[in-house]
């Protein structure tokens, strides 16, 4: 995973760990001792982490017992896997242990920054596949973990040939994306809560005559802008497209990160992407290794 970080210095999450409803329960319960609540602290400031991740990641809690408790509490952002309708795909609602989990955490950690994420216009990112049908995956999970940042966001499948978030969040795509672009939607974004808390969802939608001439001449970004005042972020799935649809896409948004696959990702595509980004005037973050 090659990524450039965001400019200036990662800022650390403010709010103590006292004040955390599972800091309260694992110490309750006798899983975590108050003496290391400064150790947490101190480790959430360095890295952005959430509390759930901290006390696992410094061996404080095993990933079982912090499962179980944070459950119990969904502001937290893990849901149950067999009451949720959410695909096991995404892991990063069930299992903060997850390989898978780990890699986009660092990713996020790049990324998206909870205290700069509040009281500003949304960062609005683009994931673009290169050579790989994974971007969605990543989308989906990488949306999961910033909204487990406390903050609450917004997940756009803009993966007109392969619409595919709507089947992981166990949602009916009858209005989205194109419903948007169309104009169809009057003042209200065409979204949908999930069962993840802090994230929404705006599916693909109907097929719509003329696709990438509107694309072209509609600025999604732009509409997201004018109408997520509520949000903090967004994450664009574009999929596996044409270069110069994908530039049109990520117009006016915060940057892209590629989606590529190891041995599979022709150069010449991922050149022509980054050439079509430029020519767009949108930053390229850096890229992702799906496999």
């Amino acid at each position: 995973m090659k990524l450039r970080s965001q400019s200036g210095a990662q800022a650390a999450q403010s709010t103590s760990v006292s004040a955390e409803p599972l800091a309260a329960t694992l110490i309750e319960t006798g899983a975590l001792s108050p003496e290391h609540l400064e150790q947490i602290d101190g480790y959430r400031q360095r890295t952005g982490a959430s509390f759930a991740e901290a006390v696992v990641d410094l061996g404080l809690v095993s990933p079982e017992t912090t499962s179980r408790a944070v459950t119990a509490h969904q502001s937290s952002g893990l849901i149950d896997p067999d009451a949720s309708g959410v695909s096991p795909a995404i892991v990063a609602a069930y299992d903060p242990a997850d390989p898978l989990v780990l890699k986009l955490r660092a990713l996020r950690s790049m990324l998206f920054n909870a205290e700069e994420l509040r009281g500003r216009p949304a960062r609005i990112l683009v994931l673009a596949g290169v050579g790989t049908e994974d971007t969605a995956g990543i989308a989906a999970n990488m949306a999961v973990l910033v909204a487990q940042l406390g903050v609450r966001g917004l997940l756009v499948d803009a993966n007109f040939p392969a619409p595919t978030q709507h089947v992981l969040f166990g949602i009916d795509n009858d209005f989205g994306v194109t419903s948007l672009l169309a104009g169809g939607s009057g003042r209200d974004l065409p979204v949908v809560e999930t069962p993840i808390p802090n994230l929404d969802l705006m599916a693909t939608g109907p097929e719509i005559s003329a696709l990438s001439e509107t694309v072209e001449r509609v600025s999604l970004v732009a509409q997201l802008r004018a109408l997520s005042s509520d949000y903090a972020f967004a994450i664009i799935d574009v999929g596996e497209q044409p270069a110069d649809v994908i530039a049109a896409l990520a117009r006016g948004s915060d940057g892209a990160v590629m989606v590529a696959e190891r041995n599979q990702t022709p150069l010449a595509s991922l050149r022509a992407l980054l050439d079509a980004l430029q020519r767009s005037e949108v930053p390229v973050l850096g890229s992702v290794l799906a496999r």
